[in-house]
């Protein structure tokens, strides 16, 4: 048996063991923050600004180094979950006692014996015993009062050796080794590939999907809805994989279509929708994210987090979706996403109210009266409670502060002022959701009447 099949029935092995104790998405967890360790260093993932780019010779990276902090940590207690009770409990006491009786040739007989060691449970204790030490020399860095970009890119470069020399960490970053947590469970999606005759064109189609779904789990942890405040900048080392892997992703696409031509068997709408992908990956990085480290303000960093979270998840979604019409053009994004249809409902519940809303506030300013100035209010309230959530986080703040200057206000005149601004505001606000990738191909929609569109269940008719 050769060392390659020897590591490989070891990593099934205990992979299966993981599966039975419902601990495999600890697996993935683990090699999502490794293989973001690998690209954030890399300066092109970074979400700089222009002038941080030209100028890197004098800028700190202390922010930087924090957040690596952060994710080291994490990647300490995946390791120790990853671990039973009792294995670590008996690493620790080992360690205790070899060290209490260490020789004086060796700096660490424990870490010494763990690299003499071949298992997957030893690769873990010893990629927790450096990480800790790690930790604790960043924890030490941080109090410079300035890091800079060499030493940035010399911690990347420890991360880098220190994961590498294990051969089983290597095995899983290398994607030589698939765990359970990488298949693809869309039933429609799976029906599909093996539906599919050429055995190349399948494996390329398989392997599309597959990194489409990969990029969309990888995301599911840079939710912030999903995060602590404290955890949410950290958030950013996860965005680097993602674009980095999402740019690798479009180049291999490229690639392929270049080579088989005419014959590659791509839908011409997701060849299209490719091209658009870049785009929407700079409008994260370069927009959404850039600079985001030097933000104090949590409302700020959750709204920029969930904005570059939504802008890519919808897009990798209708990617899947176009990609799979190609093939079957019945399929819906709902058979697909668990949570498409969650989505799609609550984006038309959205903007079913907002249209009502808009609708009231221009009856307002047409008639000018005491009852449609009640009218009015009563539905800002009612969205204020029903459909606030459903709007980007961003959005939050300014509704609310139309809704209280309105709400507040008592005089007629004074109301037909803001209500003018008002109208401006939804609008604008409307057309923002209009582009949500499950509104795709939905037309817009007025309620049959204001308190319908606030609470009704009818279908509403188009919006002039």
């Amino acid at each position: 048996m050769s060392q390659a099949e020897f590591l490989l029935g070891q990593m099934s092995q205990w992979v299966d063991r993981l599966s039975e104790t419902g601990r495999v998405e600890y697996l993935f967890e683990l090699e999502m923050w490794l293989r973001s360790f690998e690209r954030y260093f890399r300066i092109k993932n970074q979400p700089l600004s222009e002038d941080s780019t030209r100028t890197l010779a004098i800028r700190s990276f202390y922010e930087e180094i924090g957040l690596v902090a952060n994710a080291i940590e994490r990647v300490t207690k995946l390791c120790t979950l990853l671990s039973s009770e009792d294995q670590v409990s008996h690493d620790r006491f080992d360690k205790y006692v070899e060290n209490f009786l260490k020789r004086d040739d060796i700096a660490d007989p424990y870490v010494a014996r763990l690299l003499r060691q071949a298992s997957p449970a030893s690769a873990l204790t010893l990629l927790r015993e450096s990480f800790e030490d790690l930790k604790l020399l960043l924890t030490e860095l941080s109090k410079l009062s300035r890091i800079p970009y060499s030493t940035f890119q010399s911690v990347g470069r420890l991360i880098y050796r220190e994961v590498r020399r294990n051969e089983y960490l290597a095995l899983l970053m290398d994607k030589k080794f698939k765990p359970a947590s990488d298949r693809i469970t869309a039933e429609p999606i799976a029906e599909l590939i093996h539906a599919i005759a050429d055995r190349d064109r399948r494996r390329l189609i398989a392997n599309m999907f597959f990194q489409f779904f990969r990029l969309l789990h990888y995301l599911e942890y840079a939710d912030p809805r999903k995060r602590h405040l404290e955890e949410l900048r950290t958030s950013i080392l996860i965005f680097s994989l993602v674009a980095s892997e999402t740019r690798a992703l479009v180049d291999y696409i490229q690639k392929e279509q270049a080579r088989l031509g005419p014959n590659s068997g791509f839908p011409e709408t997701f060849e299209s929708f490719v091209y658009c992908v870049p785009l929407e990956l700079r409008k994260v990085i370069n927009t959404e994210l850039t600079e985001l480290t030097s933000y104090k303000q949590a409302d700020t960093i959750y709204m920029r987090l969930e904005n570059s979270h939504g802008i890519l998840r919808d897009c990798f979604q209708q990617a899947v979706i176009q990609l799979a019409q190609g093939f079957d053009p019945d399929i819906d994004g709902q058979r697909i996403f668990s949570h498409y249809e969650t989505h799609l409902e609550q984006s038309q519940l959205l903007r079913r109210d907002l249209v009502a809303l808009i609708l009231t506030v221009r009856r307002f300013s047409d008639e000018k009266t005491e009852e449609r100035a009640e009218t009015m209010k009563r539905l800002i309230s009612r969205f204020y409670d029903r459909s606030l959530r459903f709007l980007m986080y961003r959005d939050w703040s300014s509704f609310e502060s139309f809704a209280m200057e309105i709400l507040k206000c008592d005089s007629v005149p004074g109301l037909i002022q803001i209500a003018h601004r008002f109208d401006t505001y939804l609008k604008t606000l409307l057309r923002e959701i209009n582009k949500r990738g499950v509104l795709h191909g939905r037309a817009a929609a007025e309620p049959a009447s204001e308190e319908e569109g606030a609470g009704g269940q009818e279908e509403p008719r188009a919006l002039p």
